[in-house]
C-alpha cells in the first residue's frame, strides 16, 4: 500500500470462521452514517495429527480497523488530498519507529476503492505516499482508518498465544509476503534472548528492535508457519468493509485475501471478466498457461488449483486442473471470509487490479 493502486503494492487463510455484526449501518434519525463493527473468528492450524514438523496456514484480514475519519475532497494535487475537514495537523503522522499509521480509501471518482498510506497531514490536507492525481478522477469522499499491525492482530505481547521462544527457527511464524520481490519477510514473538522479549524480525541488526507497529495490510496475505502442535483460535474485531476494494496482482506470486465479512466464490469473485488483461485473471485451454488460483488446505496441506478455461476438452468456464471429467464446473468454490487465496499470474501478463464485490448489500 498500500503504495497507491492501481500501482500499489500489496503486502491468507483461515480454517474457520463466525462472523458477528455488532452495529448498524445508520442512524437515519440524526443523519450520522457509521459502518457496521463486528468480529471474525480466525483458526490457525497446529502439527496435531499432521504429518508435517511445521503447519501452514494463511490468513485474510477481512475486517478493517474502525474509520478514524470520513469526508470530503476538494481537490487532489500530486501526492495530496485537499480536504474540507479541520485536522490537527500530524495526527496521522508515521509511528514513531518510522511505520505508516493510516490508510485513506478514496470512495468515489474514476477509482473508488483505492488505498493509499497516509505520511502525514496538515490543518486540511492528507499528504500520501503516491502520486494518485492521474486515477482519482472525480473523486469526492474519502475515509481513514488506522492501520492493522501486528501489535493490534496478534497482540503486542502475543495475547493471541502463538509458540514464543528465543529463536524464530523454533516458535510460530508470521510470514509476509512481498509480490514485488516475491520474497517473505519473517516475524516471530522473542521470549529473550539476545533479541529480548516482544515481536522481533529475524535477520534484522540489532536483533532487539521491536515491531509491534508493523503494519499488516487489508490487501495483502499473511502465512503463519506453526511449529506447535495445538491449533490456536482467536478473534479479529473491527469494522466491516463497504463498497469496492482495488487489490494490485502482479506478475509471479500473490496472496490475495477475501477483505470483506462475507464469503465469495470463484464465479462471482471478479477475478475473471471481460474487461481485460488489466484487471481480469488471463485464461487458456490449458492450466499450465493459464493464470492459476490456488486454494490452499490447510489440514491437508496442500493447494488444489483453479483456472478459467477458455475451451478445448475443458470447455470455457472455471476448471480444476486434473479433475475428471475436464469440464467440471467449478465456479462455485467458496472464497470464504477469513481466507486468502494464492494467484499465480504469468510474467507475460504483467500486472492487474483486482477488483472483488463487495458480497453484502449494506
Amino acid at each position: 500500500m498500500q503504495r497507491g493502486h492501481p500501482t500499489r503494492g500489496i503486502r491468507f487463510l483461515a480454517v474457520a470462521f463466525t462472523i458477528g455484526i455488532i452495529t448498524t449501518l445508520a442512524s437515519y434519525a440524526t443523519d450520522v452514517f457509521t459502518d457496521p463493527v463486528g468480529f471474525i473468528t480466525l483458526s490457525i492450524q497446529g502439527t496435531n495429527g499432521l504429518s508435517v514438523t511445521t503447519a501452514n496456514t494463511f490468513l485474510g484480514l477481512g475486517l478493517t480497523q474502525v474509520p478514524a475519519l470520513r469526508g470530503a475532497i476538494s481537490s487532489f494535487i500530486t501526492n495530496a488530498l485537499v480536504t474540507g475537514s479541520t485536522l490537527t495537523p500530524g495526527q496521522y503522522a508515521f509511528t514513531s519507529d518510522g511505520n505508516p499509521a493510516y490508510f485513506v480509501e478514496v470512495l468515489d471518482g474514476a477509482n473508488p476503492g483505492l488505498l493509499d498510506d497516509i505520511t502525514g497531514n496538515s490543518a486540511t490536507t492528507l499528504y500520501t505516499s503516491t502520486n494518485n492525481a492521474a486515477n482519482i478522477g472525480g473523486a469526492t469522499l474519502f475515509k481513514v482508518y488506522p492501520h492493522w499491525t501486528i501489535g493490534t492482530v496478534f497482540g503486542p505481547q502475543n495475547q493471541v498465544g502463538l509458540k514464543a521462544t528465543t529463536s524464530a527457527n523454533t516458535a510460530d511464524n508470521v510470514l509476509v509476503f512481498n509480490p514485488l520481490t516475491q520474497t517473505y519477510i519473517q516475524y516471530y514473538y522473542s521470549s529473550g534472548g539476545l533479541a529480548g522479549t516482544g515481536w522481533r524480525k529475524y535477520g534484522t541488526t540489532p536483533a532487539n528492535l521491536t515491531q509491534t507497529n508493523v503494519v499488516l495490510y487489508i490487501d495483502q496475505g499473511i502465512l503463519i508457519a506453526k511449529h506447535s502442535s495445538l491449533s490456536t483460535n482467536f478473534l479479529l474485531c473491527g469494522g466491516v468493509k463497504l463498497g469496492q476494494t482495488k487489490i494490485p496482482i502482479y506478475a509471479g506470486n500473490n496472496f490475495a485475501p477475501n477483505v470483506y465479512a462475507g464469503t465469495n466464490n470463484l464465479g462471482n469473485s471478479n477475478l475473471h471478466n471481460a474487461g481485460g488483461a488489466s484487471v481480469s485473471l488471463v485464461g487458456t485451454t490449458s492450466a499450465n498457461t493459464a493464470d492459476n488460483v490456488l486454494v490452499f488446505d490447510p489440514v491437508g496441506q496442500t493447494y488444489v488449483q483453479y483456472y478459467w478455461s477458455t475451451g478445448g476438452l475443458a470447455g470455457v468456464g472455471w476448471r480444476k486442473y486434473g479433475t475428471t471429467p475436464a469440464n467440471l464446473d467449478q465456479s462455485g468454490v467458496a472464497l470464504p471470509v477469513g481466507r486468502a487465496q494464492l494467484i499465480v499470474r504469468r510474467t507475460a501478463n504483467g500486472a492487474m487490479t483486482w477488483t472483488p464485490p463487495m458480497p453484502y448489500t449494506p
